[in-house]
């Protein structure tokens, strides 16, 4: 009795193995499907709707075919919540990039919008220097990585401005406490 169950299933095992299956072929229809997401994400982006491209440039990140598409999704979905001054978001999607993808020709770019995204949160001479001297250390470290950028010289222009605006915050403090 035991010799034919064991027989049977060396049968069963070697029958189903040996059957022919369909082979299906999905990858055109997902490189089309991610295209279409991309294009759209694209489309709402000119319109100015920078939220929803934001959104589709993260879904297509996921399903694009290539590691270089999906670099340049994620890149242009920070660069939409960049826009749209969700500075917190793009900040972490592109410290998420700069993991995700360190090796990429955007990295450099990924860098100049996080710094970008700190300067912009700059306020007067009044309040807390705090953003100064992070936008300042971001700036350096920056021009310290990429020399050549074609983003140092407007780099270079900013770090000026923050040392005159680290200046006037310390000409604040030197009125306030010789009033």
């Amino acid at each position: 009795m035991l010799k034919k169950i064991l027989f049977f299933l060396i049968i069963s095992v070697f029958i189903f193995s040996c059957s022919k299956k369909e082979i299906l072929n999905p990858i055109p229809e997902s490189q089309d499907k991610a295209f279409e997401v991309y294009n759209a994400a694209y489309a709402a982006m000119e319109a100015g709707d920078m939220l929803f491209a934001s959104k589709k440039f993260g879904e297509a990140e996921l399903i694009l075919p290539t590691v270089e598409l999906s670099a340049k999704a994620s890149i242009m979905s920070s660069y939409c919540l960049y826009v749209i001054r969700f500075y917190d978001s793009a900040l972490m999607n592109l410290e998420v990039f700069l993991k995700k993808y360190p090796g990429s020709s955007y990295a450099a770019y990924a860098e100049y919008l996080i710094i970008i995204s700190y300067y912009e949160q700059i306020l007067d001479e009044k309040k807390d220097r705090e953003p100064l001297l992070l936008a300042k250390s971001k700036i350096e470290n920056f021009l310290n990585k990429f020399p050549d950028s074609e983003y140092s010289l407007d780099l270079k222009f900013k770090i000026d401005l923050i040392n005159n605006q680290l200046a006037a915050k310390e000409m604040y403090v030197a009125k306030y406490y010789f009033k």
